[in-house]
């Protein structure tokens, strides 16, 4: 992970990108990615961003080391770490390393993260 190159070459997730682009027709979507903890992958990454999700604003990538940092109501994420002190709902994104924790909002793959925000509940919350 500390090869500049690493997060170049990775394969975007199945749905990530359908599920995303249909997301921000409701929501404003920032990417936040704690690049600090690899600092030479900030090219790569965003590199990656602009390749795969060209229709979020390049404005919208926050390279942090905190998360907390983030004001926003959710914040979608395979480390639980990120959620101590955010302010917003934690959804925590299955992944190997965090199968057994328990205790937050759960989603194993992007077409669940679609239908959690998706849902008409959400979408009224969201135009009102």
């Amino acid at each position: 992970m500390d090869d500049p190159g690493f997060f170049r070459d990775l394969k975007v997730m199945e749905g990530s990108q359908k599920v995303i682009r249909e997301l921000s027709k409701y929501y404003e979507i920032y990417i936040t990615t704690a690049a600090m903890e690899h600092p030479s992958s900030f090219q790569a990454k965003f590199e990656w961003l602009s390749d795969n999700f060209p229709f979020i604003p390049q404005m919208n990538y926050v390279f942090c080391g905190d998360k907390s940092i983030i004001n926003a109501e959710y914040l979608i994420d395979d480390s639980s770490r990120h959620f101590q002190r955010f302010q917003g709902q934690g959804i925590l994104f299955t992944a190997p390393h965090n199968v057994n924790e328990s205790g937050y909002v759960r989603v194993n793959n992007w077409y669940e993260v679609g239908d959690y925000f998706l849902s008409d509940n959400k979408q009224t919350t969201q135009d009102s």
